[in-house]
């Protein structure tokens, strides 16, 4: 599952949830208290590499990225990819979508037949 927003603060997203995600990855933000919020307290000792430094045009893709089990943080550049192609690539893999709500009931049946097995208590 990948958890994305545009701000991460404990009033956009539970604590709980936020702070058990593996790994944080901001881009650019304009703000100590931002970069803290999309990446821990932790960012206060790594200045050199704060989202905040992020704000020349030259650092257009470039994201500040934080890894549980690696101290530190690391600057990554995602690749460009140009709206016709984001267009082409979403067709043709639109049909690997499925809503979770049917996930979820058809998790809840057996293999060998159609019973439904409750998934809570």
């Amino acid at each position: 599952m990948i958890l994305i927003s545009q701000k991460t603060t404990g009033d956009a997203i539970p604590t709980f949830i936020r702070d058990v995600c593996p790994i944080g990855l901001s881009f650019a933000q304009k703000t100590v208290e931002a970069a803290v919020a999309a990446l821990s307290e932790d960012i206060r000792n790594w200045p050199d590499a704060s989202p905040v430094t992020l704000q020349d045009p030259a650092y257009v893709g470039v994201a500040v990225m934080a890894m549980r089990g690696r101290p530190g943080y690391t600057r990554i550049r995602t690749p460009y990819v140009s709206d016709a192609d984001a267009a082409r690539i979403a067709e043709a893999t639109s049909h690997l979508t499925a809503d979770p709500a049917f996930l979820l009931d058809t998790a809840g049946r057996t293999a060998l037949d159609d019973t439904l097995i409750p998934l809570t208590k």
